[in-house]
């Protein structure tokens, strides 16, 4: 059987793949298996730096290695980026051509070959073409989509090669319509190669808690409902809302007892959605006082722990004067003596006042 000459343009997802040293990508070959039939086996591809001979692989027939001479290597380092909604998205793309013998370089004109490249976006089932662009072309290429921007140019301009080359994509401004896959091709003469990138939007949401910062109940009664208003995220799914009793007779943290619900979402302009989260609680008892409700919410766009807000629960009778309180009724008392003086000499001014009237009329 003979092994099919091919020339192999080689697409990675990740730039790091190549620079840290030996990197194995599983693929397969097809062979000529006779009588017009063609065989498909396993094999991986070894990418390296330097000199050097594969390392061991029992599970591969050492007979059947193969150089194989990488001439368009397209690659990101940020294959799923994150960006916050109604910020500028920055999706890089890097892309090198090495010709394949020093021949085909010598019978080129000198300097890199003419490439062409295309961003397109796939999401739910749709795609289109966000942005094409050829150097030395501008004025023939269709417009781009959603004010999109690319920095398409070779990096260097060596007359043989090796070359490298900037394809970058520049969004502005990113909305949730733009999420989703992209998919950058790089054309070069008889060559192609690309390289998907996943775009997520997202928006961390703002967390407050009501009534706050302190809820009133009496011994044996239920404090009023408490409302947890979750505002302004994107995207709307994996949003979870936890209610916590912080303190209390049993300490630490534990999970609220009582009734609770989400509301409907509410969609804004800018894309995010908005909800709230409802916590009932159940009578207290005066050992809970000073402890504190609090609403946790976990989302994709935040920390594992979450954010979350909190309320201090009051039971009424046993709440002692605070430090503020005593200060109010300092300032309460002292200017209610400055008043009593004020009124003292204003009374004495007007008694010798009518004093010195009579003494004159006399």
């Amino acid at each position: 059987m003979k092994l099919l000459s091919f020339l192999l343009a080689v697409v990675l997802g990740l730039a790091t793949a190549v620079s840290a040293g030996p990197a194995v990508i599983e693929c397969w070959f097809v062979e000529d298996a006779g009588g017009g039939r063609l065989a498909k086996k396993p094999a991986a591809l070894l990418l390296r730096q330097g000199p050097g001979g594969p390392p061991p692989r029992p599970d591969l027939d050492p007979q059947l290695y193969l150089k194989v001479h990488a001439v368009l290597t397209v690659f990101t380092h940020t294959p799923s980026p994150r960006i916050r909604l109604g910020e500028d998205a920055l999706l890089d793309l890097s892309f090198a051509y090495v010709p394949p013998t020093p021949e085909a370089a010598t019978s080129l004109a000198p300097g890199p070959p003419p490439f062409g490249l295309e961003w397109r976006r796939q999401h739910l089932g749709k795609g289109h073409l966000v942005l094409a662009a050829t150097p030395g072309l501008a004025a023939q290429m269709p417009a781009a989509q959603d004010g999109a921007v690319v920095f398409a140019a070779w990096d260097d301009d060596e007359p043989w090669g090796p070359w490298t080359g900037n394809g970058t994509l520049w969004l502005p401004a990113v909305q949730p319509f733009q999420e989703g896959t992209y998919l950058a091709t790089v054309h070069l003469p008889y060559l192609q190669g690309q390289v998907t990138l996943e775009l997520a939007v997202q928006k961390p949401p703002k967390v407050s808690l009501m009534p706050a910062p302190v809820v009133w109940a009496a011994p044996g009664e239920a404090p009023p409902e408490l409302l947890c208003l979750v505002s302004h995220f994107y995207p709307p799914e994996g949003l979870e809302v936890e209610w916590e009793l912080r303190g209390g007779p049993e300490g630490g943290f534990q999970k609220a007892k009582g009734q609770t619900w989400l509301s409907a979402l509410r969609h804004h302009s800018d894309g995010s959605v908005s909800l709230s989260g409802h916590l009932q609680p159940p009578p207290v008892t005066a050992e809970q006082h000073g402890a504190r409700y609090a609403c946790r919410v976990h989302h994709t766009s935040l920390p594992a722990l979450g954010r979350s807000a909190e309320v201090t629960l009051e039971v009424a009778g046993l709440s002692r004067p605070s430090l503020e309180d005593g200060i109010g009724l300092f300032l309460s008392a002292f200017l209610l003596l400055g008043l009593i003086k004020v009124l003292c000499w204003a009374a004495a001014y007007w008694s010798t006042s009518k004093d010195s009237e009579e003494k004159k009329a006399q």
